[in-house]
């Protein structure tokens, strides 16, 4: 029989080797072998026996003691009775006590959703982040260089703009979406960014003009942006409630410090966003009003829409004097004179720089003459990319001889920038062009004067080239500079700029509600300088439309030399600018048969004074008698 004393000795060395044949496989990470009824039961006993027994107080401890519950830090999320619950509960391992917590109280499964959800999110909102940015390179280049996507007949910055704040507030909506940033008023945000592209849509439907031609692109566009700031509003929405079924009302609004400075930096630019939308769509309101009271106050006889091809995708507006166009055909041959046509300037349109031919129109001096707003200015629709002054000469054509049927000789004035215009479509319609008549023209040589430099903002030509040290300091150096600012020229960079601010229509504003001025001052006169759609015109003429109108310049010349032409110059421009004067000169070589070159008084905007004024009208109608 064994000594009753040898036992626990024996028990204890069984245990210890068993002990650390469960150490050797924990290390070995070997999968853990299940342990049957009997072998519980005798662990019971071994452990009973050891206590009986007694000994050290480490004898005494639990050979298999129990993990003890690590202090974690409180979650905002839990409800504060959950602690208690917690404490209280079984003395299992961490992980299986947070699993069995959240299953018990059916949280484990709200907790699981929203991250498959806020995982599923940020997945689509990269690829609309991506699709924003792939359409904004896009439309530059469609808008400016080659038409990629069909150009809206309202074609200004808005679309642009439109897709640039959906880019940004979409791209703080991916980088602030933590469950600690949420913010109500954030929500809210969101929402308004959704509505507002839709309103802005609604306002132009409202109006026959605009709804004629905005485009599908333009429309889907609209619709886009709204779509990409809901998603923000499905985000918000999930985490609101998210956080509403985890955390008690207590605890919903409250922030660290770093998460109230993160949720304000959010908010404060996505509020930004929202005064930009704000802006556009009163910009679109008033513009609207605008539109309404000018086809009110044009006349309806003279002013018509005419189709510029024979596809029927542009329109220009084109206004006639003295013509019947009830007849079958719009001629009169008791009538000797052409019909005068005139090509508007660079910054203007007929409404304000036209006004001396209307007068001899109304004294009875002059038959009949037709103006015209060309692309991008007035009522007239947006031009595609690239654009050209042999494109634009062709449609003219298209619409004077194909649509409104006109069958005599024209004679084409020009003003400022609007004497290439004149000079391309003279030469490519000999056949209906009787004479020409220069006013204070552009020189085919601003076109490319400095090109690669005029894509930046620079100083400008102040210099003679031959000697631009020449009297630098004796106070008698002779002005070379071109007069860009006088005549219109811009630069590319500063003019595209200035075209993105102008969707936000400050300036128009100031219009409104400042200066007072008129519908028709936006839209015809001075301040139609302020439009999306005109300073797009000036961006394309600049960046990519005078390298072409240059060769379309050249080929036109040897076109003109046995047209009838006379050149207006003003006197006060040329003492201005030397190089100006001589410009003036060329324009007079043009043609073998020249009848005038007359310098009038005035600044290059002549019809602004009285002398310069009927200087001008002898000249047109000494050139009509010719």
């Amino acid at each position: 029989m064994a000594d009753p004393g040898e036992e626990p000795a024996q028990l204890s060395s069984n245990i210890q080797n068993e002990h650390s044949t469960q150490q050797a496989s924990h290390v070995r990470q070997e999968p853990p072998i299940q342990q049957s009824d009997s072998s519980d039961s005798d662990v019971e006993n071994i452990q009973q026996s050891h206590r009986n027994i007694g000994g050290t107080s480490g004898e005494r401890d639990p050979l298999l003691a129990k993990k003890k519950k690590k202090t974690k830090g409180r979650n905002r999320l839990l409800h504060p009775e959950d602690y208690e619950t917690i404490e209280n509960a079984p003395p299992e391992d961490d992980e299986y006590l947070d699993a069995e917590f959240y299953a018990n109280n059916g949280r484990f499964r709200v907790h699981k959703n929203y991250i498959v959800f806020l995982s599923n999110w940020k997945a689509i909102l990269n690829v609309v982040l991506l699709v924003n940015t792939l359409l904004l390179v896009i439309m530059f280049v469609s808008e400016f260089f080659v038409e990629i996507l069909p150009t809206s007949r309202l074609a200004n910055f808005n679309d642009f703009i439109l897709i640039l704040i959906s880019l940004i507030g979409n791209c703080f909506n991916l980088w602030f979406n933590k469950i600690g940033l949420f913010s109500p008023f954030d929500l809210h945000l969101n929402v308004a960014l959704t509505i507002l592209p839709l309103l802005n849509l609604l306002i132009i439907f409202i109006v026959k003009y605009t709804r004629e031609r905005i485009n599908i692109i333009s429309i889907v566009i609209h619709l886009w942006t709204s779509l990409t700031f809901s998603l923000g509003i499905f985000q918000a929405y999930n985490l609101r409630r998210y956080i509403r079924n985890l955390s008690p009302p207590t605890a919903q609004n409250k922030h660290t410090m770093t998460e109230w400075i993160e949720i304000a930096f959010r908010n404060i630019v996505k509020f930004i966003s929202l005064i930009l939308l704000l802006l556009l769509l009163f910009t679109t309101f008033l513009h609207s009003i605008d539109l309404s009271n000018a086809l009110r106050n044009v006349g309806k006889d003279e002013s018509m829409f005419v189709w510029t091809g024979q596809t029927h995708s542009k329109k220009l507006h084109i206004t006639c004097h003295g013509l019947d166009f009830n007849s079958s055909s719009v001629s009169d041959s008791l009538s000797h004179q052409p019909i005068v046509l005139y090509e508007h300037g660079g910054e203007d349109t007929s409404y304000t720089s036209g006004t001396w031919i209307e007068e001899l129109y109304n004294l009875g001096k002059i038959e009949r003459y037709c103006v015209y707003d060309r692309f991008g200015f007035g009522l007239s629709d947006s031009v595609s990319a690239p654009a050209s002054l042999k494109k634009s000469a062709e449609a003219l054509r298209f619409a004077l001889v194909e649509e409104l049927q006109l069958k005599d000789k024209f004679l084409v004035v020009g003003y400022d920038y609007g004497a290439l215009n004149a000079r391309v479509f003279a030469a490519n319609n000999r056949d209906i062009c009787s004479g020409l008549m220069l006013v204070e023209g552009w020189n085919e040589e601003l076109l490319l004067k400095h090109y690669l430099r005029r894509i930046f903002p620079g100083d400008g030509d102040d210099q003679d080239p031959r000697n631009p040290d020449t009297g630098s300091n004796k106070g008698d150096r002779i002005d070379y500079r071109v007069p860009e600012k006088e005549i219109g020229k811009r630069y590319t960079i500063q003019t595209w700029l200035y075209g993105i601010w102008s969707a936000f229509g400050l300036n128009l504003h100031t219009s409104w509600f400042v200066s007072h001025h008129g519908s028709m001052s936006r839209i015809f006169g001075s301040d139609m300088v302020e439009e999306g759609g005109f300073i797009r015109n000036k961006v394309l003429e600049s960046l990519s439309s005078s390298l072409i109108s240059y060769n379309d310049i050249l080929a036109s010349n040897l076109k003109l030399q046995d047209i009838k032409l006379s050149i207006v110059s003003s006197k006060q421009f040329i003492k201005i600018s030397p190089i100006w004067g001589n410009w003036q000169r060329q324009l007079t070589k043009l043609s073998k048969k020249t009848v005038e070159w007359r310098i009038i008084e005035g600044t290059h905007q002549f019809f602004k004074n009285g002398n310069g004024v009927e200087q001008a009208q002898d000249v047109l109608l000494r050139l009509i008698n010719e």
